[in-house]
């Protein structure tokens, strides 16, 4: 009986003279050994560009975000002082709230309130003073009768220097005046509608 025996060919290693090295198969196949390094580093080079790419999107997604809630806030509240005193009204007294300190605050965008219902207005004894009769829970500075200008007198700005006439019901001690600015302007007559999203307390004090 006839034996037959098969050889296997091994791979060789051909050095050509530039200093690479192929690698010859058993089929006579070269692959070349700088080959086999550069796909082994294609793994990292695309895992770096999936990087940079995910740190731009959220960097975009972010940016667009905080610009988006910028725009909706509010502008900042004005910063005020007053002072007060009482003044004479014929059996009773009037508050006096002069504004001492601050820029000048736009008046349609002002009301008070008391810890009970008061009138705001000029001084006792002017065309428009405030009257207690005409009281209510808010009051706002830019309270006409009809289509009159405002009673308290001082124009669209409340400037350093003016001052606003409140009259409470019954007696004027111990009243808290609570004064707010909002973002929006107050509209229609007191106790007005306050709109907009904010509205800010500016200065308080107790009588």
């Amino acid at each position: 009986m006839e034996r037959r025996v098969h050889t296997r060919k091994s791979a060789r290693v051909v050095r050509p003279t530039d200093g690479r090295v192929f690698i010859r198969g058993a089929e006579g196949t070269i692959v070349s050994r700088d080959l086999v390094g550069g796909v082994r580093g294609v793994a990292p080079v695309i895992a770096v560009l999936l990087l940079v790419a995910l740190v731009v999107v959220l960097v975009t997604t972010v940016s667009a975000f905080v610009l988006t809630n910028q725009s909706d806030i509010p502008p900042p509240a004005p910063q005020i002082s007053v002072s007060h005193s009482l003044v004479p009204d014929g059996n009773e007294e009037t508050i006096a709230v002069t504004l001492e300190g601050g820029k000048p605050v736009a008046t349609d965008r002002l009301y008070v309130i008391g810890s009970k219902p008061l009138d705001i207005g000029g001084a006792p004894g002017s065309g428009t003073p405030a009257n207690e009769s005409y009281a209510s829970d808010r009051e706002n500075f830019v309270e006409a009768s009809g289509t009159n200008p405002p009673q308290v007198g001082i124009g669209d700005q409340w400037e350093s220097g003016e001052t606003i006439y409140l009259d409470p019901v019954g007696t004027a001690e111990g009243v808290t005046v609570s004064i707010y600015w909002n973002t929006e302007p107050v509209e229609d007559i007191n106790p007005g509608t306050v709109t907009g999203d904010d509205a800010y307390l500016i200065a308080e004090f107790r009588v």
